[in-house]
């Protein structure tokens, strides 16, 4: 009977261990492209951009909460590109290859902080402006969509016309 105890001992002290050394190697993010490491703070993005996130351990499987706010891609099996698509509070589940929760982190997207951006809002009507010297539309959420339509149209019109005269050289 004594035997059984101090077999139960070593199974319950490499229990522990194990414990420990999984709870340590939760330092899952090694840095992102500001160069800091990520801590326990959310992961912030800016709406219309991306940021590189590299991990110290591969990833099977990522969950989204809202997809509408922010999109992840995993580019390789370490490193995660997140896009700010609206401004919000959604959080990342990421899982390994047993389908093991390995981390669970909030991501906050926030409008852009660049200097320039005009919104007008007329009524329920909204449209967006980059303006410096002068202002250009500029498509961004929230916008109405026939505004949406005309910058798209407008835009893909441009991109054809550059796409024939490079094609002509």
């Amino acid at each position: 009977m004594h035997f059984q105890n101090i077999k139960r001992l070593v199974i319950m002290e490499r229990l522990i261990i194990s414990a420990l050394f999984s709870v340590l190697s939760l330092g899952l993010f090694a840095s992102s492209t500001s160069a800091a490491p990520l801590s326990s703070a959310p992961i912030n993005v800016l709406i219309d951009e991306a940021k590189i996130v590299e991990l110290n351990r591969p990833v099977h499987q990522i969950i989204i909460g809202n997809p509408a706010i922010a999109d992840v891609a995993l580019q390789s099996k370490n490193i995660l590109v997140f896009t700010g698509k609206s401004s919000g509070h959604t959080n990342i589940i990421l899982l390994d290859e047993n389908n093991r929760q390995i981390l669970n982190k909030k991501i906050h997207v926030n409008t852009s902080n660049e200097n320039g951006l005009v919104i007008v809002q007329r009524g329920r009507v909204r449209s967006s402006y980059h303006c410096g010297t002068i202002c250009n539309a500029r498509v961004a959420l929230g916008d109405s969509s026939k505004f949406t339509t005309d910058v798209m149209a407008s835009t893909e019109a441009k991109l054809s016309f550059v796409n024939k005269a490079a094609k002509s050289n």
